[in-house]
């Protein structure tokens, strides 16, 4: 027997049925304006992208229907056995303080895309993109008002002459113009076969920059196969730069300095007698402090700066990740999270870590770890160019989201030879931020089946609110 249903009942199921609706075209409309982008990096010829991505609460993501937005130029190749260099960078794409542009470089290529950000997230090349980076393999950019610094590596190994002595690595400045096209300004060329891996504009005084160098070129077996020197001589090297950035765009270096001896915590696998090198840096949202990833000494180094360019070591804290690469602070300088590319065996770990410390109040210049997260392995070990067991796919980059409820972190497929049979390995992760500022896994993308060619290393992120 069926019973008709009161009109009362009725009405009270419409609206609730209503109210469904339009909460989820609401959620839907607010998650339409949250975005995220990284760099597809792609080896072959012409074909590098950037991929734009709506970010949902949730830690998932849903592919922009406009990918992938080409970039006019092709990415870096390093087709070895997880041979140290090419990779070894960090803001490989970057967008203009009023949201207007996203910029992102072609390394091979030698040039930067330039694109505008359209409310929907899609992407369209400014008029004259890409631009000549003057130098030779650009990895990394920064923005200072309407200045774009960027960063020329010259360690591309399928441009040798340029790498062996043709050409030398640089730190270069450009004027944003009002339609999002770049002016080269000025260019400090890099001495002694430096590597960049970074420039960085400093988050409380945008009149200075940090530029951070890190090289290693060793042939560890000889004329086996697993090795080789890209160089004329063997070189293990690191320095970071101090740069003002002055009116007009222009870029002049303040101070040049090799990092300091620290207690090691552990020995770098693979080689002898290595120097204390930088790799990654940032500074504190709110304070005149740098953070600088002692790589070779798994420790955060942390220095204070002047408005006149001068830097001081205030000392370091032990990392409990292996080969930490990129450090960035949260923006209340509550939290400092660094990726550590390797797992250290001796402390149970099987794949790259993030590691979280405690840098409210006083624990600014003097952090506390309060936290590592072991990331999901995905594919299988292999042997390296410095002939030791390391996981397929390693840790490079991280991002945090505006809302800073999710840290991302870029994995990459490590081993480029074509030994590795495996397509897997290029993986972006979402990790949920709690109450705490702890970070814990919420999902991972397999970044294959969105069109990112499995030969590439996929590398940078950038989120945004429009």
């Amino acid at each position: 027997m069926i019973f008709p249903l009161p009109s009362q009942f009725l009405f009270r199921l419409a609206v609730c049925a209503l109210s469904l609706v339009v909460h989820s075209v609401a959620t839907l409309h607010a998650e339409e304006g949250r975005y995220l982008y990284i760099q597809a990096n792609d080896i072959r010829e012409g074909r590098n992208a950037v991929l734009g991505y709506v970010r949902h609460d949730n830690g998932t993501l849903s592919p922009l229907p406009g990918n992938p937005y080409y970039t006019a130029g092709t990415g870096v190749n390093n087709d070895t056995h997880g041979k140290l260099g090419p990779h070894d960078n960090d803001t490989p794409l970057v967008v203009s303080q009023n949201g207007k542009y996203l910029f992102s470089v072609n390394t091979h290529s030698n040039t930067i895309a330039a694109f505008t950000i359209h409310d929907d997230g899609s992407l369209k090349h400014v008029k004259g993109s890409p631009f000549s980076s003057y130098g030779v393999a650009p990895n990394s950019l920064s923005v200072s008002g309407r200045t774009l610094l960027v960063s020329n590596r010259n360690e591309d190994y399928h441009q040798i002459e340029e790498l062996r002595g043709k050409a030398k690595a640089s730190y270069v400045s450009f004027v944003i113009e009002e339609d999002g096209s770049l002016h080269k300004v000025s260019k400090i060329e890099v001495e002694g076969s430096q590597k960049p891996t970074q420039i960085h504009v400093s988050q409380t005084d945008p009149a200075i920059a940090f530029g951070c160098d890190f090289q290693v070129d060793v042939d560890f077996d000889g004329d086996n196969k697993r090795s080789f020197l890209a160089g004329l001589k063997p070189s293990v090297q690191g320095q970071l730069h101090v740069f003002k950035v002055g009116q007009g765009s222009l870029l002049t270096e303040k101070a040049r300095l090799q990092l300091p001896e620290t207690n090691a915590t552990y020995k770098y696998k693979g080689m002898d007698g290595v120097p204390s090198m930088p790799l990654g840096i940032w500074t504190h949202p709110k304070q005149p402090l740098l953070y600088v990833g002692f790589v070779t000494r798994n420790e955060v180094g942390v220095y204070r700066f002047t408005a006149e360019g001068e830097l001081h070591f205030k000392g370091s804290v032990a990392n409990s990740g292996q080969d930490i690469c990129w450090v960035l602070p949260n923006k209340a300088g509550t939290r400092l999270y660094t990726v550590n590319n390797l797992p250290r065996p001796e402390l149970g770990q099987k794949a790259a870590t993030v590691t979280t410390y405690d840098i409210s109040g006083e624990h600014a210049e003097k952090p506390v770890e309060i936290g590592v997260l072991e990331l999901p392995k995905p594919g299988e070990s292999f042997k390296n160019n410095r002939n030791f067991e390391q996981p397929g796919s390693t840790a490079f980059q991280c991002n945090l989201n505006p809302e800073e409820t999710s840290l991302y972190v870029m994995c990459q497929r490590i081993n480029q030879t074509d030994e590795n049979k495996s397509e897997e390995g290029n993986i972006l992760h979402s990790l949920k931020i709690d109450q705490n500022g702890l970070p814990s896994i919420s999902h991972s993308r397999h970044l294959g089946p969105d069109g990112i060619y499995f030969r590439s290393r996929p590398q940078g992120i950038v989120t945004i609110n429009k």
